[in-house]
């Protein structure tokens, strides 16, 4: 298979995935592994914190057995501007030229700051006998380049190669659909420590992507603030007792309430946008990752908020487990927070 791994570096762990080909050709796990990401490290511009960040994945790595030197990593989704967007059906200099005016629309820095790439997501071509007034769709993907470089230094420090780099986005959907969601539209959420990410898929197809300032860490620092924990003493009540009624006599639940209702009403508006748009396609479930999926009674909180149907997402659905690592993949916390690397590592050749 591909001889490189896919690395997640999140603001609180870094993740990497390493696959490998089956007999019957699917993809098979081969190494994975976490550790803790050097606190606010990947938030500092310090050439010392990026080393620190370096040595970690350095450390990982060997912990984990990975073997490639050569890596695939994804910038956070709150760090990138990412925008579907939609023209008629074009080719050549004509869609360049589009490219180039919308870019200049939507992403806010000078054109020398940032790294743009794209992707196209439907052609917009047309069976023969269908009407006219299908529109191309395109991912289009700015990075700073400030960002561009802290990665790269940061990967060089680690001494690995960089193959690609990829928004976490693309590598959730690849990790975490399945040929068996085509027919259906899907709401993948990753509420993570220091953003959420909302990103809709249709027929295996991003259509619509967001992401909200509002997170994990602003529920721990509600527990904080309005009981009188230290910071770390309120994450460990937040990871206790969740959004779980019944616990703690609902202390929890009614401090962290209004701060997890600012990420459902966008998750709300998120859902109303696109279904204006294409009102035949509702979004019909929910598939939940990031760290902060964990926590107990957001799944039910979330689908009684939606009233739709919500679930963990499985991002070891498309690769082979071998049975050495079967039991630890399960483990609730290795379901959430490997949807990135492992998408990442399933990127075709």
């Amino acid at each position: 298979m591909q001889q490189f791994f896919g690395l997640d570096i999140g603001s609180r762990n870094i993740k990497v995935v390493e696959l490998n080909r089956a007999r019957d050709g699917r993809p098979e796990l081969v190494a994975f592994g976490s550790t803790e990401t050097p606190s606010g490290a990947m938030q500092s511009d310090s050439e010392m914190d990026q080393q620190k960040v370096a040595k970690a994945i350095k450390e990982l790595m060997k912990e984990s057995k990975i073997k490639s030197q050569k890596v695939i990593t994804a910038f956070p989704e709150s760090r990138v501007f990412t925008r579907v967007i939609e023209f008629p059906p074009l080719r050549g200099e004509e869609l360049y030229r589009a490219l180039e005016w919308e870019s200049d629309r939507f992403i806010p820095l000078p054109k020398d700051k940032v790294k743009v790439s794209w992707m196209v997501l439907d052609e917009g071509q047309l069976p023969e006998g269908e009407e006219a007034g299908r529109k191309m769709e395109i991912l289009l993907v700015a990075a700073p380049l400030d960002l561009v470089n802290r990665y790269l230094g940061i990967l060089e420090m680690a001494g690995v190669e960089p193959v690609a780099f990829e928004s976490e986005i693309i590598g959730m959907v690849r990790s975490l659909i399945t040929g068996s969601d085509e027919s259906a539209v899907a709401l993948i959420i990753s509420l993570g420590a220091s953003a959420t990410d909302l990103c809709i898929v249709d027929r295996g197809t991003i259509r619509f992507t967001r992401s909200i300032g509002t997170s994990g860490d602003d529920l721990a620092k509600a527990v904080s603030r309005d009981l009188g924990f230290e910071v770390a003493q309120a994450e460990e009540y937040k990871r206790a007792y969740g959004l779980m009624e019944d616990k703690l006599g609902g202390k929890i639940l009614a401090v962290v309430k209004p701060v997890f209702d600012v990420i459902v009403n966008e998750i709300e508006k998120a859902i109303i946008s696109y279904q204006t748009k294409v009102p035949m396609r509702p979004v019909k479930r929910v598939v939940l990752t990031g760290g902060t999926a964990r926590l107990p009674g957001v799944v039910v909180y979330l689908a009684e908020s939606l009233g739709i149907e919500v679930q963990i997402g499985d991002p070891w659905v498309n690769i082979v487990i071998p049975p050495r690592f079967e039991e630890e993949v399960r483990r609730l916390e290795n379901q959430t927070q490997f949807a990135v690397a492992g998408g990442l590592a399933l990127k075709q050749d």
